[in-house]
């Protein structure tokens, strides 16, 4: 059950006041991250690259807290689970659209990819783009499988809301690692540096570990 979240006893209490009417309260982040174990797997066992990363980056969003907490009138909400929501080409052309992944109790990397590679299909089968929801348990993703970027700007709408962005990059060879270029934009009247170290490390644990 998503529930109201305890601002006056938040140890962040101050900050949350600082950033919150900023203009422009995102903070970005651009990381390379070692995929080298999960690009193994999925290229013995013949599977998506994309949609394996897509559940790591889900699955620590969902065991972080602050990712999972977003702006709510005057005050903050904290969100049981959150899904995914990230852009797909369209078959046969060169425009994208966006697909939406719902993350559900008891998930893992089977359940969650085979139910994704679906939606990705009838997604990419022309679903209109302004088909998205209006709700912010969620988290926006964009994919770049064409660019190994060193850093990544957000197109924004308006203001009012603090749902998290990532961006998964072209995926190079360094030393005979494979090295994701992963950019995160929080908002930061939520979350601080610590906060995005905190579910980069989970990240980083969901690439290591990744098994079917």
């Amino acid at each position: 059950m998503d529930r109201i979240f305890d601002i006056e006893n938040w140890d962040r209490k101050e900050n949350y006041f600082f950033f919150k009417d900023f203009q422009e309260p995102f903070v970005g982040i651009t990381v390379e991250l070692d995929a080298t174990e999960l690009v193994n797997i999925c290229k013995a066992k013949s599977i998506s690259i994309h949609h394996a990363l897509l559940y790591c980056t889900i699955s620590a969003a969902n065991q972080c807290l602050p990712m999972r907490l977003r702006r709510k009138d005057d005050g903050v909400i904290e969100h049981s689970s959150i899904d995914m929501g990230c852009a797909v080409m369209r078959e046969g052309t060169s425009a994208f659209t966006f697909a939406y992944y719902p993350w559900l109790e008891g998930d893992n990397a089977t359940s969650f990819m085979m139910r994704a590679m679906e939606i990705t299909r009838k997604t990419a089968q022309g679903m209109p783009l302004e088909h998205r929801p209006n709700r912010t348990n969620l988290i926006y993703g964009t994919t770049l499988p064409w660019i190994s970027f060193t850093s990544f700007s957000h197109p924004k709408k308006g203001g009012g809301h603090s749902v998290p962005r990532t961006v998964l990059g072209k995926i190079f060879k360094r030393d005979g690692r494979d090295l994701l270029p992963f950019q995160l934009e929080v908002d930061h009247a939520l979350m601080d540096g610590i906060h995005m170290a905190a579910f980069l490390d989970i990240l980083k644990k969901e690439l290591n570990q990744f098994n079917l």
